[in-house]
């Protein structure tokens, strides 16, 4: 039996349907690098939780290789920061103007 490359997955878990022998999951990726696969679909008897980082190889419609890598890691994009910044007179300061000062030598 032979394993395709690009068949292993490292991702968030986003779904799980119950079937008779097991779950199917879908796993949304969270590194892509060295061919893994982007997205994947399988069927596995180990059970999760949505939201878990996982390691999977897929083998057809199974995975046959299943690690559970964090349980509730539930992949958090952080939001851009932004910072409105509102003048009016009230928060203003008054600047003094300098005086003329005269150094003698």
């Amino acid at each position: 039996m032979e394993i395709a490359k690009n068949s292993y997955i490292k991702g968030v878990i986003t779904s799980i349907s119950k079937v008779n022998s097991g779950y199917v999951y879908t796993i949304e990726s969270t590194d892509t690098s060295n061919g893994k696969l982007t997205s994947a679909q399988g069927f596995s008897s180990k059970p999760c939780n949505v939201g878990d980082l996982v390691y999977a190889r897929l083998n057809g419609a199974k995975f046959d290789y299943f690690a559970v890598l964090v349980t509730g890691f539930e992949r958090v994009q952080e939001p851009a920061i932004i910072k409105k910044h509102h003048r009016t007179k009230q928060n203003l300061t008054v600047d003094s103007i300098p005086v003329v000062e005269s150094i003698e030598f």
